[in-house]
């Protein structure tokens, strides 16, 4: 069998890779069953799948093995890394399945006609020779935390999904000829060319109407990359942000609504339709920005959970006398001084504005059921109530405090408090009650697969 053939992994898509298993799984470097998973450990597995024709590997090579009988990845991850094969391939199966980068596969051995356990690499993920047009990473040039420096290409600031990529030959419609412009693999994102700028004109595919704020505006690549890494990240010198945020076009979903007479919502649901019924918000005040910042905790005592422990060696050399401050106090500071930092504490939504609504009394909101937030009759997220409409409408999504904007708190309560309160005209709440919990659960599975990644 002929030796397969390496094309060095972009440094784009092996940046991504790493912030990728970084956000999903465990900030790299990490240990892991007594492995310590690498860039190194990720970009190299991802050659070696990439090297196959199918785009897969079996995960171990047989101990009796005959000659010529296919190696697994064990064996390729040992001819080009010092490691134990049999030891390492388990725990990187688990870390790029986990990612979304890879999933399970079954391969079949052409030699022993046998199928054996293996891993594919999705095809988003995959490269071609014709891909490396810049020179290989050097995969012992991370930083010294593991990270890995993002050009904006590598990350969709739209998605935080997709890689952006160059499209020549082609015009987009209504706007002036350009020599090129930047489209997102995974939303569809569209950006052109404004001098040594980027002008975001096209939002495709997004289920998150928050992100329509940067619609048609022009900002330096920097910019767009620190906003690929989380909202609020982008320098000062940016636009300011807007009283109120524009609410984004309808998220796409294979759900289509019905709105009936009484307010309420026609869903047809595998063969049938549920009628969730509206929900009266009444508010209270406004909406407030950077709740975060009346966070009580001392900072030290943040970072001794687990969940901070990334953040630790940062703060340590570079703000170790901000040890004994509140952390609100420390956040706020960062914020107003224009240091992006700040956002590293937070979950992805916990820098909107957020305000305080409880829900009127009505004939079912003591009910168990399914719950629907909606943007313009847009599916935008569903929640399974296990206790009371009531319960989880007035406490989870009604307020927010400081602790529920870091990284330990709750993002889609965030995320909900803040579609509501500041798009009151166009967000609403529906309910639909169901007290069985398999019938929650299997209604609330079947809505989530409607709405786009």
């Amino acid at each position: 069998m002929s030796a397969s053939q390496f094309f060095p992994i972009p440094p784009e898509l092996f940046a991504l890779a790493c912030d990728t298993v970084s956000k999903r799984v465990s900030r790299l470097p990490f240990l892991r069953s007594g492995v310590t998973v690498t860039g190194e450990l990720v970009g190299v597995t991802l050659e070696c799948l990439n090297a196959e024709p199918k785009k897969a590997l079996a995960l171990t090579t047989p101990r009796d093995s005959a000659t010529g009988l296919e190696p697994g990845l064990d064996h390729c991850l040992e001819g080009r890394l010092t490691l134990v094969g049999k030891t390492v391939v388990p725990v990187i199966f688990d870390v790029l399945c986990a990612a979304g980068i890879a999933e399970p596969a079954q391969i079949t051995d052409h030699h022993t006609i046998r199928s054996r356990n293996g891993m594919r690499l999705l095809h988003a993920w995959t490269w071609h020779i014709g891909a490396s047009t810049a020179p290989a990473v050097r995969f012992g040039e991370t930083g010294g935390d593991g990270s890995v420096a993002l050009s904006w290409l590598s990350m969709c600031p739209v998605c935080r999904t997709g890689i952006l990529e160059r499209v020549t030959g082609k015009q987009l419609f209504g706007i002036p000829h350009t020599d090129f412009y930047i489209e997102c693999s995974h939303c569809g994102a569209k950006f052109i060319p404004v001098g040594p700028a980027f002008r975001l004109v096209s939002i495709a595919t997004i289920k998150d109407p928050l992100w329509k704020k940067h619609l048609d505006k022009t900002y330096p690549a920097e910019t767009w990359a620190a906003l690929a890494r989380g909202p609020g990240t982008g320098p000062a010198t940016t636009a300011p942000a807007a009283k109120k945020m524009p609410v984004a076009a309808l998220p796409s979903s294979s759900v289509t609504f019905s709105l009936l007479k009484d307010g309420s919502l026609a869903v047809p649901v595998e063969g049938r339709t549920l009628y969730f019924r509206p929900v009266t918000l009444r508010f209270a005040g406004g909406v407030k920005e950077d709740t975060f910042a009346r966070g009580q905790k001392i900072l030290g005592e943040v970072l001794e959970d687990p969940v901070f422990s990334h953040l630790k060696p940062a703060v340590l050399a570079k703000y170790s006398r901000y040890l004994d401050m509140k952390t609100g106090l420390f956040l706020g500071q960062l914020k107003e001084r224009h240091d992006p930092f700040y956002r590293e504490f937070l979950n992805r939504y916990g820098d909107e504005r957020y305000g305080s609504f409880r829900a009127e009394v009505s004939g079912e909101i003591g009910k168990k059921g399914v719950l629907i937030v909606a943007v313009n009759r847009g599916l935008y997220d569903i929640v399974n109530c296990r206790d009371s409409f009531r319960s989880m409408i007035n406490d989870t999504f009604g307020r927010i405090g400081p602790d529920d904007c870091l990284l330990s708190g709750d993002p889609i309560r965030c995320k909900v408090n803040a579609v509501l309160c500041t798009h009151k005209k166009e967000a609403g709440l529906y309910i639909h009650a169901a007290e069985a919990d398999e019938v929650r659960v299997q209604l609330t599975t079947v809505l989530r697969e409607s709405v786009p990644s």
